[in-house]
C-alpha cells in the first residue's frame, strides 16, 4: 500500500506541478485561464471562483489540469491562440520548465541531506551478544581509523578487521562530535551472517552546503538531459543496448519507486528516491517537448512555422494535427503500459 500511495503521490504532483506552470504562465503573460483543476475530470466540486478562473476538484484523484480559453480558437480574446507568439511559446515552455524546476528541487534535497558519503564508513546496525555490542560500538558511530590505520571504505575495515581476528584491536569512531577510543576482539570464529564483529556497515550523510547540492543537482540534469538527447545516435552506432531506450509505463515507474523505496528503508535514507523522483521529472519536461502533435513540443512547433512564415496556420487544420498527435499518443500510452506486463523492467 505504501508503494502505491508514493507512486500515486510522485506522479500526481508531478503531472500537477506540469499543469501548475502553464497556469502561472498564462496568467503572467494576460490569457484567461478558464479552469484549474485538481484531479481529472468528471467534476466533482468548484472550490472557488477567483476573477476568470473556476478552481475544481475532480473525481479521478490523480495530477491535474489547466483550461486556458481559445486554445484553438483565435478568435476568442484573451485566448491562448489568439495571443503572440511570445506568450504561446512561454505558456507551453513553461509546464516542461516546473518539471525540471521540480526535479532542480527534489535533486538538490536528495544531495543536501541524504547523499551518501563514500568516504567514511559508518556502523549501521548491531547485532546483539557480539564483540561490537560487547565493547560499546554504537550504531551511528563513524570509524575512522583502526589501530592507527585509517578507514575510508567498507573494504578498509573488512581487511583491517581480518587482519587482527582472535586478538585485540584498537578502534577509533567519532561519536555525537567526540572522538572515542574502542578496543575489541575479533571472532575467528563467528556465525554466518554476522562477520568478525558482528556489524553492518553504511555510510553516513555527506556534508554539503546548500551551493554544493545546487550544483550536483544541475550537474545530474545536464547529464540526463545530454544522455537522452545522444541517445538516438548510440543505438544507430550500436553504443547503446535497445533496453536503454525502453519508455516505461505507469507499472514500471510504480515498481522503480518501489524498489528505490525498499532500498532507501535499509540504508535509511532516501537519496535513490529523491534521485528517481528528479529522473522521471526530468524525462516527464523532455517527453513534452518532443515535436509531436498533442504535446507542447508539437504545439510550440506550429508557433514556430508560423514565425517562419510569417502568418496564422489554420486553427482547423492545427487542431485536426493534435487530435490525430492524441489518438497515436493513447496508443503508444497503451502499448507501453503493456510491454511493463508482458516483459517487466528488469531491477537490479
Amino acid at each position: 500500500m505504501s508503494d502505491i500511495l508514493l507512486f500515486l503521490g510522485v506522479l500526481g504532483v508531478l503531472l500537477l506541478g506540469h499543469e501548475f506552470g502553464h497556469y502561472l504562465a498564462a496568467r503572467w503573460r494576460g490569457i484567461k485561464v478558464e479552469e484549474f483543476g485538481l484531479g481529472y475530470p468528471p467534476r466533482l466540486a468548484t472550490l472557488f471562483v477567483a476573477g476568470d478562473t473556476r478552481y475544481t476538484l475532480n473525481w479521478i484523484p490523480f495530477g491535474g489540469f489547466v483550461r486556458l480559453a481559445g486554445e484553438d480558437d483565435p478568435d476568442i480574446p484573451n485566448g491562448l491562440s489568439s495571443a503572440s507568439k511570445l506568450s504561446r511559446a512561454l505558456v507551453l515552455i513553461a509546464g516542461p520548465a516546473a518539471n525540471i524546476a521540480i526535479a532542480f528541487i527534489v535533486l538538490s534535497l536528495a544531495f543536501k541531506f541524504a547523499a551518501p558519503d563514500f568516504g567514511r564508513v559508518r556502523i549501521g546496525q548491531i547485532t546483539p551478544g557480539t564483540p561490537a555490542e560487547t565493547a560499546g560500538l554504537e550504531i551511528g558511530d563513524i570509524v575512522n581509523s583502526i589501530e592507527g590505520v585509517p578507514i575510508t571504505s567498507f573494504e578498509d575495515m573488512q581487511i583491517a578487521t581480518r587482519e587482527h581476528l582472535g586478538e585485540p584491536m584498537t578502534i577509533r569512531v567519532s561519536r555525537a562530535g567526540e572522538e572515542l577510543e574502542i578496543t575489541l576482539v575479533p571472532r575467528a570464529d563467528f556465525p554466518e551472517g554476522q562477520g568478525p564483529i558482528g556489524v553492518t556497515l553504511s555510510y553516513p550523510v555527506s556534508q554539503m552546503s546548500w551551493s554544493e547540492a545546487a550544483r550536483f543537482s544541475v550537474d545530474s540534469i545536464g547529464s540526463q538531459v545530454m544522455a537522452i538527447v545522444r541517445l538516438p545516435a548510440r543505438l544507430i552506432s550500436g553504443d547503446a543496448a535497445p533496453e536503454e531506450a525502453r519508455v516505461s509505463g505507469l507499472k514500471g515507474i510504480h515498481d522503480m519507486l518501489a524498489w528505490a523505496s525498499s532500498v532507501d528503508r535499509s540504508s535509511e535514507r532516501p537519496f535513490i528516491t529523491l534521485n528517481l523522483i528528479g529522473i522521471i521529472s526530468v524525462g516527464l519536461a523532455i517527453a513534452n517537448m518532443l515535436p509531436f502533435p498533442a504535446l507542447d513540443g508539437g504545439r510550440l512547433l506550429f508557433v514556430f512555422i508560423e514565425l517562419l512564415i510569417g502568418r496564422k496556420i489554420s486553427p482547423r487544420l492545427e487542431g485536426y494535427a493534435h487530435a490525430v498527435g492524441f489518438a497515436l499518443l493513447i496508443i503508444l500510452m497503451v502499448y507501453f503500459n503493456l510491454q511493463d506486463f508482458i516483459n517487466p523492467i528488469q531491477l537490479p
